[in-house]
């Protein structure tokens, strides 16, 4: 599995909304969760810096609130200030994932629905697609 090079991405869930709409990570705000809402109403919050931290994890950052990080809320993906939260990010053949830095927690989505949180928890034994993303360069 290799590591995901640094950049601005869209990172995208491999699956769809209901409705056929690819769902896109987005920055909702300081202290709130990051969820999902479909490209096709792309906006700045929709992208994300990815930054090394070292040769294992990243920093996931909003592109629009460059003090902020991607950070381990209550069961979900919530933004705050920045204070080293790091991820391991890698490529599978199904797409990539996206850990904490013990690899032992995913994000991923509980359903594929627009304004549905991005969450935080344990792989299943084949990780469901749900728990696999797509980083478009932005």
């Amino acid at each position: 599995m290799s590591k995901l090079a640094p950049g601005t991405y869209i990172i995208v869930n491999r699956v769809l909304s209901p409705e056929d709409e690819m769902l896109a990570i987005t920055f909702n705000g300081q202290g709130k969760t990051a969820t999902v809402t479909p490209t096709t109403a792309a906006s700045g919050a929709q992208r994300w810096v990815i930054k090394d931290y070292d040769a294992k994890t990243q920093y996931v950052t909003p592109a629009d609130a460059p003090g902020l990080q991607a950070a381990w809320g209550s069961g979900v993906v919530t933004v705050l200030p920045a204070g080293g939260y790091v991820w391991t990010i890698r490529k599978t053949d199904e797409g990539y994932t996206i850990q904490d830095g013990g690899v032992t927690q995913f994000w991923g989505l509980d359903v594929a629905h627009p304004k549905s949180p991005v969450t935080i928890g344990a792989g299943t034994a084949t990780l469901n697609e749900k728990q696999r993303w797509l980083f478009d360069k932005a």
